[in-house]
This record gives C-alpha cells, structure tokens and sequence, in this order.
C-alpha cells in the first residue's frame, strides 16, 4: 500500500477503545438479621465475579471494487439470491453457474437480466445487494470475492460496485497484495502486515462514508484483491491475529507503512504538512549486527532515474502547470534544479526549480509528483540526489536523480520487516519498532 494522507481521522469514531475491558467491583451479600445476643458472625458471601473483559464484535467493511463502470457480470457457483437494500425485498434466485448482467437505464433503474439473453430478469431502485446462496464466493467479471456485492447507479448508465465483507475476510485479500511473496521464515512479517492493515482500516474506517463505501480497493487505500489474492500462509498469519490492532493512549493509530526506507524511516511531519507523532517518528533501520539496513535486498533500495533536458522540461509543465505566474503557459526552458535543504532523515525538505519562467520550490513529498519519471510514474522517493548536466552553452542536457527507498518511508518497512522476521524477530517486536510508543491491543 502506498496509502495517502488525505482525509480526516476516523479514530474518534473508536474512541471508545478506552474502555476495552468493562468490570463490575465486588459484591457481599446481605449482612445478618439482629439477635438479642451475640452471634457469630456468618462467612462473608463470595465476591461477585468480574465480567469479562468487553469486546467489540469484527466490523464489516464496504470496498469500492468498480467506480463509474457500465456493466458487470455476476454469478456463483451454487446460484445467486438478488434483493433490494432499502426494502429488503427479495428480486429473484439464479440457478448454480447462471450468469447475470447487470447495468443502468437512463432514470438510474438497475436491469439485471441473464448474460446469454432469453429469459426476463428484474429491476432495483436504489441498491442491489447480490449474495451467494451458498458458502462460496461470488463473482464479479470473473473475480472472486467473500461477503456480498452491493451495486447502485449514482448516474444514469453508470454503476459503483462494493464489496460488503466481514473484517478479516477483507485482510485475507489485502495483506499478499501489500507485503508481496513471502520466502520461508517471513510469517512474523505477515503478521505483522496484518496487524497494521487491520490498524488502517479501524482507524479511517469512516473517512469516505459520504462516498457510500469505507476503502477503495487500489493504492488510495490497501491494495484488495479478494479471494484469488489469498494463500494459506497469509491466512494463517491473519487468523493468528484476529482483532488486533495498534493503540496510543488507547486509541487505534494511524499505521501508514511503505516498502522501502533505505535504512531510515521518515518522521510523519518531515513528508506531509501534519503534526508530529510520536508512533510516526523517524526509525534508524540498521542491522547492527551486520551494520546493514535491514532493507538492503529491497530492488528500490538504491535506484537512478535519468530525463533528458526536453523530458523533464515536458514533465515539468504538466505538474507545475498550477503553479505558473500569471498569464504564463509554460516554464519555458529549465535552467538549473538543487535541493537547498533536508530532512533529518535525508529526504529533500526543498528542491529549487530554476526556469526562464522563474523559479519554483518544490517541497517534501509533493516532489515526487513533480519530477515525474519519463514513464510517467511518480518518483521512487523522496530521498534523492540531483546531477543536472548541461551543454557549453549553458542548456541542460540531463537531468538525473540517485536515491534510494520506495513510498512515502513512514511507519513501517515492509522489506525491512520481512528481513527482520527471517532474523527471527517476532511480529510485535517488529510492529513496536516502527511505531515507537505504540500498543498492541485486542478489539475484539
């Protein structure tokens, strides 16, 4: 996942994780009647028990698989059952492997109707909700997902698809698409990833509820890729953790994680424009038996990106297009580019942009939308050296950056936590590494 900051904090809406544990105090039963003479006294009644600790039921969470599509195909090995979400009624049954198309008319009406034509189908207002009528999973496109499928039209001809799907059904399609193929001995990393992920998802479950869903399915949120994602390990690793999360002063944090820091991470403040915080705070990531970084196998850890003077000028003037001074168009010819300041872990603070349009400063993360590559992908990292070379005349011929790492480097190392887990470090000695302070607490 490379997840964006964007959004409000869905932590408050978990707030009550500070009373995980609800115990009722000890209770005596009645004293004795009175007597008109001494009485021994009888035993003390036995206290009343403590309730057991509290916990929070696993949530279902709603993920945006298809937005501002036309037409899907639906179908279940053991046959579908249709319904309408707001009435509750129920449409119709297919039978095992029958295939159904559905799509939107023009006032918005859902059509769902057999792929192969032929018989008639049925329509919904509103939300359709697709479940399978058996254990297995449905498919959408020929996908596999657990839960159910909720489609509506938020247009006319268009249709947003969500995949309603209980918690940890949800992590098992999450988790291989983030912490990617694991080698012998890298099931502490996956537990890991686990726990981080199920941290993300409680702690910004509310972020896009006005858009209808909690998460998308691609990298504005955690990579999901349903049931043809999973394997057995990473299930293992995820039921051996069920419901646990990170905390701080009991609430869930903000666990951002990245595939490679280069052997330190970022302090959150030192990328984005937000406040420290003490779980996001930069992390020297150095074996110190080796005296290696415990991301050094990553292919990212070290990289080198080349633009011609034309290439970077192009780029240029798609990504400061915004920034242009009035009544300008263009950047005209780049002159020169430097970082005049760091972070403290070494990541660029500022890069100054020096063209015939003027010059423009360019800071923290957003400098890898800027110097996009000549593919057109976003910088590896922020963490980078420029060279600009130009011609006898003074015109810049290349431009080039040597960096190393690949994300926005805060929180957790992903490849740095399945070294460490090959070293035979744990998944909390590996989650409270990265997320200094941090608590791992059970929420149901």
């Amino acid at each position: 996942m490379h997840v964006t900051r964007y959004g409000r904090r869905a932590a408050s809406a978990l707030a009550a994780l500070a009373t995980l544990s609800a115990c009722a105090p000890p209770r005596e039963g009645p004293g004795p009647a009175p007597t008109a003479g001494p009485t021994p006294a009888p035993p003390a009644a036995p206290a009343r028990p403590e309730a057991p600790p509290a916990r929070r039921i696993e949530p279902e969470v709603t993920v945006a698989l298809l937005v501002d599509t036309t037409r899907i195909e639906l179908a279940a090995t053991s046959g579908l059952e249709f319904f309408e979400m707001n009435t509750g009624q129920r449409l119709g049954r297919t039978q095992g492997g029958e295939r159904y198309t559905v799509s939107s008319d023009a006032a918005g009406t859902l059509l769902i109707a057999p792929s192969g034509g032929g018989a008639a189908g049925w329509q919904a207002r509103g939300t359709l909700v697709a479940r399978s009528r058996g254990a297995e999973p449905v498919q959408i496109n020929g996908q596999l997902y657990r839960g159910s499928i909720q489609v509506r039209s938020p247009r006319a001809g268009r249709l947003t698809v969500v995949n309603a799907v209980q918690m940890e059904d949800y992590l098992m399609g999450v988790v291989p698409r983030e912490i990617g193929q694991l080698s012998p001995g890298m099931k502490e990393a996956a537990k890991a990833q686990a726990v981080a992920a199920r941290t993300y998802s409680v702690a910004r479950k509310e972020r896009r509820v006005g858009l209808g869903f909690n998460f998308y399915a691609d990298e504005r949120d955690q990579v999901y890729g349903g049931v043809r994602a999973e394997n057995e390990e990473v299930n293992r690793a995820v039921r051996e953790t069920a419901g646990e999360i990170l905390v701080y002063r009991s609430t869930p944090i903000d666990a951002y994680y990245h595939s490679t820091c280069a052997g330190q991470t970022a302090a959150i403040e030192e990328v984005w424009n937000e406040p420290p915080r003490p779980y996001l705070a930069s992390v020297v990531d150095i074996n110190p038996a080796t005296g290696q970084a415990w991301d050094h196998t990553s292919s990212r850890f070290r990289w080198t990106t080349r633009w011609t003077g034309a290439q970077l000028t192009q780029i240029l003037n798609r990504t400061l297009a915004d920034s242009l001074p009035a009544g300008r168009k263009t950047i005209g010819t780049l002159r020169d580019m430097r970082v005049l300041a760091r972070t403290h872990s070494g990541r660029v603070r500022t890069l100054r942009i020096e063209t015939s349009a003027g010059d423009f400063t360019v800071g923290r993360d957003r400098v890898r939308w800027i110097l996009l590559t000549p593919e057109g992908r976003i910088l590896n990292s922020s963490k980078f050296d420029v060279r600009v070379a130009k011609n006898d005349s003074g015109a810049v011929t290349e431009v080039v950056a040597d960096g190393g790492g690949w994300g926005h480097g805060i929180g957790m190392c992903q490849v740095g936590a399945r070294n460490r887990a090959v070293a035979g470090q744990d998944y909390r000695q590996i989650l409270l590494t990265y997320y200094t302070g941090a608590e791992i607490q059970d929420l149901y």
